[in-house]
């Protein structure tokens, strides 16, 4: 059996996480015998390990957690630290509690930290795709909807005379149409009666609506009987009519 010589064996090259890997070895090996683990393990035994000492003074603790100020009489006390250290290092980096820093946990840990932001980055994507889907159903809906009013508009056109188109523009003004939607109906449907025989709806492309619709009752009033008699004939059956 090959075996790896120690001194060619893969340790971590970041002194931070060789001292985490050390730490969390000696713990277990401790754990497997009858040594007592002491009241901070994890967190005694990597400030050990990183800073090469027996006995744990404030300094140390600085060197290895910056944000401990031992100083600041209103700064949280060193057992607090070492707790929020002994749990970091416990869980391999998936818990870092006040008051340890972001910071420091990433540092201990960069690969837990690296996955953990790539869970973020895939629960954000997931957030944005599913507030993106959302949207674009709404999108969806109210262009249906859009849809579906517009056609119901052409409907009531078609049972519409240049008499009586002035109320039906009135009421499409009120459904917010697009006029080019319904400048486009109203030139589809407006060369069938004879009443208007001499607007071309060629003429108003580049007007706006009102304006043909102006025309229009100009022409209606001045319109004969008979051209205004022609034009209801025009209209179709509403009971056999079906869209």
């Amino acid at each position: 059996m090959n075996t790896i010589p120690r001194h060619l064996s893969l340790i971590p090259a970041c002194p931070y996480t060789l001292a985490v890997s050390l730490a969390i070895a000696d713990v277990e090996k401790r754990q497997q015998g009858r040594a007592a683990k002491g009241k901070h393990p994890y967190a005694s035994a990597y400030v050990r390990h990183y800073c090469g000492t027996r006995t744990i003074k404030a300094d140390h603790l600085r060197r290895v957690m910056p944000e401990y100020s031992p100083h600041d009489r209103f700064a949280p006390a060193a057992v607090e630290y070492m707790t929020a250290l002994d749990t970091l290092i416990a869980s391999r980096g998936e818990r870092c509690p006040s008051p340890l820093s972001q910071d420091t946990g990433a540092r201990l840990f960069p690969a837990t930290a690296a996955r953990q932001r790539e869970r973020l980055d895939k629960r954000s994507s997931h957030r944005i795709n599913r507030q993106v889907n959302h949207e674009s159903r709404l999108e969806e809906q109210k262009l249906r909807r859009y849809q579906q009013r517009l056609a119901q508009a052409k409907i009531d056109l078609t049972f519409q005379t240049p008499l009586t188109v002035g109320a039906w523009y009135a009421q499409q003004q009120e459904q917010e149409f697009f006029e080019f939607d319904i400048m486009h109906m109203v030139m589809a449907w407006l060369p069938q009666f004879a009443s208007c025989q001499y607007l071309d709806p060629d003429w108003y492309w580049e007007e706006p609506l009102w304006l043909l619709m102006f025309d229009i009752q100009a022409e209606v009033k001045g319109a004969t009987d008979e051209a205004l008699i022609a034009d209801r004939l025009v209209l179709p059956n509403r009971l056999t009519f079906k869209g």
